[in-house]
């Protein structure tokens, strides 16, 4: 038997009652942050936007995007031949990352189309090397990734940096959405124009923020 039950269930309720006022004041917290994304991030490309203390602590808060599926049976029609190798069903369909990367940048109008990423890396003005080692890196499939690379392979700051992946990522996206018209025998203006119409039709992209802490 506890033969300090008392005691213990006092402080136990204390403890409780902390962890709910600390929960309340993070959530607050959180919500700052939150607020200050959505002023920063107002009429730029960016989708996260970070915080440092100056000692190493950093918060991310993030756009984060969630691509959900409001008519699955156009989803034949948009991937053809292609549809089994990237389209899971079940009782939910299922996407694979790049399709679901791939449909999230057309419905949101994030592509750039008649680029490529050799000639956008050829632009930077970089040494024969450098070159080499980001055409190896840079995929345009995570933002962060290639903005990483391109600052310590290509020697951009990281404002440039940001910049160049963005456009890396809707070359990419417009490369991959070709790829699957070509694989389809669909590359006319009009088939193309309809495909675009298809997918804003098939699905819908949920925006939600988040926080990231890291802390040093």
């Amino acid at each position: 038997m506890l033969s300090n039950a008392d005691e213990r269930i006092r402080r136990y309720k204390e403890i409780k009652q902390e962890m709910a006022t600390l929960k309340e004041e993070a959530a607050g917290i959180e919500a700052e942050f939150l607020k200050a994304m959505e002023g920063d991030l107002e009429d730029t490309k960016y989708k996260s936007v970070s915080y440092s203390d100056g000692e190493g602590n950093k918060v991310t808060a993030t756009e984060a995007e969630s691509l959900k599926i409001i008519y699955p049976s156009y989803l034949r029609h948009i991937f053809g031949e292609a549809y089994k190798d990237v389209v899971t069903e079940e009782t939910t369909y299922k996407l694979a990352a790049g399709a679901s990367r791939m449909l999230t940048a057309m419905y949101n109008k994030e592509y750039l189309s008649g680029g490529s990423v050799e000639g956008l890396i050829a632009s930077l003005g970089l040494d024969s090397k450098a070159e080499k080692a980001l055409l190896k890196k840079i995929k345009g499939k995570n933002f962060d990734t290639d903005v990483k690379n391109l600052m310590k392979l290509g020697g951009l700051n990281e404002a440039d940096a940001k910049e160049n992946a963005f456009l890396i990522a809707e070359i990419t996206a417009w490369n991959d959405f070709m790829k699957l018209m070509e694989l389809n025998g669909k590359t006319s203006e009009q088939d193309i124009n309809d495909a675009l119409r298809m997918i804003d039709g098939a699905v819908t992209v949920e925006q939600t923020a988040k926080i990231k802490i890291d802390i040093a």
